[in-house]
């Protein structure tokens, strides 16, 4: 946090975090937070860390690890201040809160791990029939509504199957998004709106937030970045159904169809080899639609043969690095251009606000489209 918290002032530092337990801020114990970080991802739960040093009082109390807020499924919020704005960034439950008091000294720890509002979601197992013909977005709506969560999706309502769930409302969401390789995140947004996002990638949007920039100068953001070429990935994904009548098998394949991230693919097509094909394993009985839908999130998924690692200055970069979107990389040469976000692993601490990275993308080449030349913040 910064000093300015720590005296009691009304001005924040960009890249400073807020922490709220129970609805209220945190405010007392910022000087005893050491450490705050938070994982996001584009397919399940988003987790937050948060360690605070235990300084005992001279009549033997631990009063931060007595304060009554400290309870497992308090509820936790972090905000994040760039600018004027405070930007909502997490919302959960304390999962587990772990006190580690050493043996000899006066300075321990207590740290607490927290879920976001998936963590609610699995609490309780259900037994429902979602009758034939339902519509597929609809049921979405009706598990999350009493969580107070909305539907953002870019999918269209289509009739399901009979099906029958077993188990928490979490894991039969987890269970649907995964069937079609979909992704599925919670989403912190202003006025407390929370959404959950539940689709395919969304690979064609425009790059979001500022550019990650490598070696420029003053403009530099992006502490390293770190690409890998997996060319043992499939081209395209074949699936197989049983025939409504008859007894040979159907076959057909699926193709990635996002859009690409550059100006050369990453495919192996001119590689003068065999088709890199493979086959998903049976399991769709005679539903083709359904096997067409997760051959073809395979397909798409197999395509981002080029993952990319870093560490990211948070508070020079001066905007949230979130999974699921879409950003732009310069000074990477080939590497340049767009990248999906796949992973980000944000920590506050007393170095600052830093972000690890995993992006990914389906292009060997990029393409820098950034109406500013890359060497401008050296010049």
């Amino acid at each position: 946090m910064s000093l300015a918290s720590f005296l009691g002032l009304t001005t924040r530092d960009t890249g400073e975090c807020i922490v709220k337990i129970g609805g209220s801020e945190f405010s007392d114990y910022y000087p005893n937070l050491q450490t705050t970080r938070i994982t996001l991802q584009r397919r399940d739960s988003s987790q937050a860390s948060l360690t605070f040093a235990l300084l005992r009082d001279t009549d033997g109390t631990w009063p931060l690890a007595e304060d009554e807020r400290l309870r497992t499924w308090a509820q936790v919020e972090v905000l994040v201040v760039f600018g004027d704005a405070e930007e909502p960034f997490f919302s959960g439950y304390i999962r587990e809160i772990n006190t580690d008091i050493p043996e000899s000294g006066s300075v321990a720890t207590v740290t607490l791990n927290c879920q976001d509002i998936f963590a609610a979601m699995d609490r309780a197992c259900r037994r429902v029939t979602w009758d034939e013909g339902r519509q597929s977005l609809d049921i979405i709506r009706e598990i999350i509504a009493p969580y107070g969560l909305t539907l953002d999706t870019d999918l269209t309502n289509t009739p399901v199957d009979n099906r029958h769930q077993n188990k928490t409302d979490y894991r039969f969401i987890r269970e649907l998004a995964e069937e079609n390789r979909y992704e599925w995140y919670l989403r912190d947004r202003q006025g407390g709106v929370r959404e959950l996002y539940y689709g395919p990638p969304r690979a064609s949007a425009e790059a979001a937030g500022n550019k990650l920039m490598i070696h420029a100068g003053r403009e530099t953001n992006c502490l390293s970045f770190n690409v890998s070429y997996d060319g043992y990935q499939p081209d395209r994904v074949r699936f197989s159904t049983a025939p409504l009548s008859g007894d040979e098998i159907e076959q057909a394949s699926q193709t990635p169809e996002l859009e690409l991230f550059g100006t050369r693919s990453a495919d192996s097509s001119d590689s003068g080899l065999d088709d890199f094909e493979w086959c998903l394993p049976p399991g769709d009985g005679n539903n083709q639609e359904t096997a067409e839908q997760r051959a073809q999130g395979e397909a798409e998924e197999r395509s981002f043969k080029l993952k990319a690692s870093g560490r990211l200055d948070g508070t020079a970069y001066g905007s949230l690095l979130l999974p699921g979107s879409v950003v732009e990389v310069g000074g990477t040469g080939q590497n340049n251009g767009k990248w999906y976000v796949d992973s980000t692993v944000h920590t506050f601490d007393e170095s600052g606000y830093h972000v690890e990275f995993e992006l990914i993308r389906n292009a060997a080449a990029g393409d820098e489209t950034s109406s500013d030349h890359i060497l401008a913040g050296v010049l």
